[in-house]
């Protein structure tokens, strides 16, 4: 399954990055994640990868921020119900914006909804735009940063996990034998007091 994956991967070429783009927008975590994992293994350029995430996720927030303000216009529904779910959200984006969006990026399943919120109660855009500039690069260094080294770290821990495997082994053994002697000394003991 890996090398039918990696096969396309190869076949797409520098398409793949667009597919990453376009990828930011709707499911960022989990594609940065594996498009991170595939710079590990070399089939991407790391600088290359980092500027289309990045310029994928702030392009994305400032669309989701744009239907935000559309949605808020045009939809009495979306209005109604968002004034009914929303108001402890947007109370925190009206006092604390930089941190609620910040905070928000890292919070997987609101994200989008706060983005949409921050446009319809219509904060600052350019406070809005640079807050998310900002996010996403710490957010891109972040998951990115994870993905990347965690990969090349697992693959240097499969050299040492037989180790870990006769040390696991070792352990088990020791705790066997532990618990028979103890058990026998304790059923001496009874037999004794008896």
């Amino acid at each position: 399954m890996e090398t039918i994956f990696l096969h396309y991967v190869t076949i797409l070429g520098g398409w793949i990055y667009v597919l990453i783009f376009i990828g930011m927008f709707v499911e960022g975590d989990a594609i940065l994640f594996s498009a991170f994992y595939l710079a590990s293994l070399g089939h991407l350029n790391v600088w290359a990868l980092i500027a289309v995430a990045v310029i994928g996720v702030v392009l994305g927030d400032v669309i989701w921020y744009k239907l935000g303000v559309t949605l808020e216009k045009r939809s009495i529904f979306f209005r109604k119900i968002a004034a009914k779910i929303t108001g402890p959200l947007d109370r925190r984006l009206a006092q604390k914006p930089i941190s609620t969006l910040c905070i928000t990026k890292f919070t997987y399943g609101i994200h989008h909804a706060t983005l949409l919120r921050a446009g319809a109660t219509k904060l600052s855009f350019k406070k809005y735009f640079f807050t998310m500039l900002g996010a996403g690069i710490f957010w891109t260094g972040v998951i990115g940063g994870l993905a990347y080294f965690s990969f090349i770290s697992f693959d240097l821990l499969k050299k040492y996990i037989k180790y870990g495997e006769i040390g696991l082994l070792f352990g088990i053994i020791v705790f066997a034998l532990i618990s028979h002697f103890l058990s026998r000394a304790g059923n001496k003991k009874i037999e004794t007091e008896q």
